[in-house]
């Protein structure tokens, strides 16, 4: 059985025949996945799927001296069909194109930092009927409330154990907890019959900071500050953007800008910006993968890299060594990797991905942010992306509420906005001490003057 398979030993096997068939290879990795998972899924305010599941495989990255790669995988844990995957990696490889960009995967590293707190030992023994009682509480919040009409959710609790071997000496293994709820509410005016959305979710390593009440309560309340929404006039405000704001407007793009290999294809709108002033001085982001207990912590990336602590841009200036690296685009640029090898499981090779992306907080206080706005819009979401290439951003305000003399009005109607992601920076002007997380991202209030908002009002 996988179970009895010692997959240390089994890696080992996995080199030691790719050195038999073909002992000139240049580098080769070994990945070992094995993950175990629990879902409850929610629908009409009411539990109506639930599985319990595991995902175990193993995989091969080969590369020839050309550069050219040969990648399998199996979900198999055993020697024979572990041959198997090597031959046809290695077949793959030496069909494979030639890339003169590839420089070599990670060597041997001593200096791994110790990160707490990023598994939870509960998960182990957590059955389908704990997990219901998280789902309950969302459902109580909803049939309480007289305004609510339905509601869509989902419980996920995941265990996943890495284990990265290659033949430059890495050897590597952990494993980590995550734990998911979300509430998505649907309401309904009693009185125009108008309805309204709001969506809320915890991304947590511990069990016991998941809050299945607090979750649909927010969402809820997103839903119902949703509801009269009316039509206002084009003109230039200031926006006060949420944490939720902030991260779809600021942190997100960032995410896919300073990405490495984005940057090289010239797909970012920060190509050429390495080095200098892009926005405001209040801009502090910084990408810091190893907090005790974080969701996109880790001591160790997809590659076996050690993971570590990045700051992206300094009082507004984007660093020359801001960009996001795996292996393969540090090779190409003759830096070290920054530890951002991502990966989603043993059946894909590394992409590059952010590790906790967080938003330095400010000096102001979030009320004041709000006070001192004569008119002016606090915007939540909106279900739009930005033009990464090029930085422009127009989108539809799906979520956001008019500022009139330092109070929060109605929600907005067709209602848009229309900026470039630079003009964006170079336009905050506050930046609240509050935050919040979700997930991996960390975000304050943000304060941007002079944004072309696009109303449907004549």
């Amino acid at each position: 059985m996988d179970e009895d398979i010692d997959i240390f030993e089994l890696a080992k096997f996995a080199i030691k025949i790719a050195e038999k068939n073909y002992p000139n290879y240049k580098c080769a990795e070994i990945f070992v996945g094995k993950s175990e998972y629990l879902n409850i899924e929610v629908e009409e305010n009411s539990v109506k799927y639930s599985e319990i599941g595991r995902n175990h495989g193993i995989s091969i990255r080969i590369y020839r001296k050309n550069g050219s790669i040969g990648f399998a995988f199996t979900n198999k844990l055993n020697k024979k069909v572990v041959e198997k995957i090597v031959k046809n990696a290695i077949k793959m490889m030496r069909v494979g194109t030639p890339d003169p960009n590839f420089k070599n995967l990670p060597e041997k590293l001593k200096n791994y930092v110790v990160v707490k707190d990023l598994y939870d030992k509960s998960i182990k023994s957590l059955l389908i009927e704990d997990a219901i009682e998280f789902v309950k509480d969302l459902i109580k919040v909803c049939t309480e409330d007289d305004q609510t009409v339905s509601q869509s959710g989902d419980f996920t609790a995941s265990s996943n154990f890495s284990y990265i071997f290659n033949s430059n000496g890495i050897e590597v293994s952990g494993e980590e907890s995550l734990f998911n709820i979300s509430s998505n509410i649907i309401v309904k005016d009693t009185m125009n019959g108008e309805a309204s959305n709001g969506y809320e979710s915890q991304m947590k390593r511990k069990l016991a900071d998941i809050d299945g009440t607090k979750t649909a309560e927010e969402a809820l309340r997103n839903a119902k500050r949703n509801l009269g929404r009316k039509k206002i006039k084009t003109k230039k405000m200031p926006v006060i953007l949420s944490p939720k704001g902030t991260i779809n407007l600021i942190l997100n793009p960032i995410a896919s800008a300073i990405n490495a290999e984005m940057y090289q294809y010239k797909r970012s709108f920060l190509v050429g910006k390495r080095g200098k002033k892009i926005g405001s001085d209040l801009i502090n982001i910084d990408d810091q993968g190893i907090i005790n207990g974080r969701v996109g912590s880790s001591v160790f990336d997809g590659e076996g890299f050690p993971c570590r602590n990045k700051k992206i841009i300094v009082h507004g200036l984007f660093l020359q060594s801001g960009l996001l690296h795996n292996s393969y685009t540090a090779g190409k640029e003759g830096v070290e990797s920054t530890g951002n090898a991502s990966r989603r499981s043993f059946s894909s090779v590394p992409s590059i991905g952010i590790t906790n992306l967080i938003f330095q907080c400010g000096t102001a206080q979030k009320d004041e942010l709000i006070q001192n706005v004569k008119e002016g819009i606090l915007l939540n979401s909106t279900a739009d992306s930005p033009n990464i290439a090029t930085g422009d951003f127009s989108g539809l305000i799906s979520q956001g509420n008019l500022i009139q003399n330092g109070e929060i009005k109605h929600a907005l109607n067709e209602t848009m906005f229309g900026i470039n992601l630079l003009d964006l920076f170079e336009n905050i002007t506050s930046i609240s001490k509050e935050y919040k997380i979700y997930g991996p991202y960390s975000a304050p209030y943000v304060k941007i003057d002079n944004v072309q908002i696009i109303g449907a009002q004549s």
